[in-house]
């Protein structure tokens, strides 16, 4: 109960495995899932609130869900158990009207192309886990260690 979860999906498994490989530094903490579809991906979602725990962050490529023809990324932001999970669109279509959905619809934090740097992307998987857990009101302390301290830095002088 009250474990954190990074959830992967891509129907590409280089892509996911890829992520789970750059994400690795994390997973003494977290719990890092891999998915290879929207149907997949959106029973773990469930099998995870069912648990009590928490779904961090959310990094998914343009994976339509079965039966709908919303994006696993529109799915999920329009889920009120999920409106603090942060989310990252993996994608090499940078069209206008794909990005326009991400911003408006999907509400994502960050979008990266298949070939990101990984330092980069461990990085701010750092800070929109942090950012998660305070918007979330989870107690920081017990993951004070392995969180961004330039993001704690920065709730605490909005605090005082």
């Amino acid at each position: 109960m009250d474990k954190l979860h990074i959830i992967c999906v891509d129907e590409n498994a280089e892509i996911t495995f890829k992520l789970l490989h750059d994400l690795s530094p994390l997973a003494e903490w977290l719990t890092l899932v891999q998915c290879n579809s929207a149907d997949d991906a959106l029973s773990k979602l469930d099998n995870i609130d069912r648990q009590g725990d928490f779904v961090a962050l959310l990094i998914s490529g343009l994976i339509q869900c079965t039966g709908d023809v919303k994006q696993l990324l529109d799915v999920v932001a329009e889920d009120v158990r999920f409106r603090h999970s942060k989310r990252i669109l993996i994608s090499s279509d940078t069209s206008k009207e794909v990005l326009i959905n991400a911003i408006n619809v999907a509400h994502v934090n960050r979008y990266y192309e298949p070939n990101w740097d990984a330092d980069i992307l461990l990085q701010q998987a750092r800070v929109l886990v942090t950012q998660y857990i305070f918007a979330k009101g989870i107690d920081y302390e017990k993951y004070q260690a392995h969180l961004d301290s330039e993001t704690i830095l920065k709730r605490m002088r909005r605090s005082v």
